[in-house]
């Protein structure tokens, strides 16, 4: 990322409030037991409800974007050190005559924080390239960006749990690390410390719905900007 991830966090947050308004940074952050309704069945029906849901909390309007569950998503891999990480095409946004489109992949609505993290994700380009916020060539950062957007509109929680899973091999041998978005634990704890920060929040009680490694490292981060 320019000039190295902890000041391209801060900048394009601050540009994020700047173009959309502090009001929406001040929002109440979604929390899984609010967003993610009891009974959650993963039916395809279920799965629309709940990008609806993530629809009202970006403000995108009903029926701007259409939606499908159809994608295939191809998986790719990507090394992580020693360590080859396979990335999977969950979603896709692409525009469309009269309507622009987002597809998921079919998959995601067995895992209703992979679904909000990834519709999110996708939500953000339409507000970002759809709403011509930006260009491809002149944010060629536009990716991870996409996953800013998200925790800037309280959504963090969910792209950060979702960023990173180690999943049954289907040889049976082992686990393999999966990756999803662009932006790593490491970035997202900071980006969500900088985004705890500019809301004046010193210990968010909200930090206890992350998983583990990017709850520490907000913590650590969220330390280190108070001094």
């Amino acid at each position: 990322m320019p000039g190295g991830s902890r000041r391209w966090i801060r900048s394009s947050m601050d540009w994020l409030v700047a173009e959309f308004g502090r009001d929406i940074l001040l929002r109440p952050i979604a929390l899984p037991a609010e967003v993610i309704p009891d009974g959650y069945d993963g039916s395809r029906a279920a799965a629309t409800e709940l990008c609806g849901r993530v629809d009202g909390r970006m403000d995108l309007r009903p029926g701007q974007c259409g939606l499908s569950f159809e994608l295939n998503g191809v998986r790719r891999p990507s090394n992580r050190g020693t360590t080859v990480v396979v990335k999977e095409q969950h979603g896709r946004w692409s525009r469309g005559v009269g309507q622009n489109q987002i597809e998921l992949s079919p998959t995601l609505a067995a895992d209703p924080v992979a679904l909000i993290a990834i519709y999110a994700h996708e939500v953000g380009h339409e507000l970002l390239l759809g709403g011509e916020r930006i260009t491809l060539t002149r944010r060629p950062d536009h990716e991870p960006l996409t996953d800013l957007i998200t925790v800037f509109y309280g959504l963090g929680i969910f792209t950060a749990n979702a960023a990173y899973e180690r999943r049954p091999r289907p040889n049976g041998r082992g686990k393999q690390p999966v990756a999803r978005g662009y932006l790593r634990e490491a970035a997202l704890a900071e980006a969500l410390a900088y985004y705890a920060l500019l809301r004046g929040e010193r210990h968010p009680d909200w930090d206890r719905h992350l998983d583990p490694p990017v709850r520490r490292g907000m913590r650590n981060q969220l330390a280190i900007l108070h001094r």
